[in-house]
């Protein structure tokens, strides 16, 4: 049964600050086939550059993110330019979900990090820490990069209660004491 839905949104600030990128590497994209074309000069690493940046832009103003609560599972859907991808998060293997932090370094060593979110989005960033099992039964720290809203993290902190909305440090301390 499905309880409640988060998509991502875009703003407008943040919708011009990638076509102003976009527009920056196209124009540099441009100059270099003017480059070729008149002075018969090529150079493979600037094209590649150029093209390398269009393409990241392009797929971070076009991924659509969505979020969908279960009875058993959280459930994030992402479509981009290379297709769909589907991740299933089951509540008992949630770790901890807490406000994301930028760190330099850090003290739990996350096998997979996945960034759920839309670059256009203004909320806040979240992240899931959970665990994941191997095939060969090796259990892996995991995390998303997600943006909630108020509401969807109401209704985790219900599902989940002492798991939403803590702190860092907490999530460090339930993951070293399934060591």
């Amino acid at each position: 049964m499905n309880r409640l839905r988060v998509t991502s949104t875009s703003t407008r600030k943040n919708t011009i600050i990638m076509m102003v990128g976009i527009t920056f590497f196209a124009v540099l994209l441009t100059l270099n086939i003017i480059k070729l074309v008149t002075m018969n000069i090529f150079q493979p690493l600037e094209f590649a550059f150029d093209a390398l940046f269009l393409v990241v832009l392009f797929n971070r103003i076009n991924a659509k993110y969505t979020c969908e609560m279960y009875d058993k599972c959280l459930v994030f859907n992402k479509s981009s330019l290379w297709g769909k991808k589907r991740y299933d998060i089951f509540y008992p293997s949630i770790i901890g979900i807490y406000k994301y932090q930028p760190k330099l370094v850090e003290i739990t060593k996350f096998r997979r990090t996945y960034r759920l979110h839309s670059a256009l989005d203004a909320s806040d960033v979240w992240t899931i820490a959970y665990t994941v099992t191997t095939t060969n039964g090796k259990k892996e720290n995991c995390r998303i990069y997600f943006k909630p809203g108020d509401l969807f993290l109401g209704e985790l902190h219900r599902v989940l209660p002492g798991k939403v909305t803590i702190n860092e440090e907490r999530v460090i301390l339930a993951d070293l004491g399934r060591i």
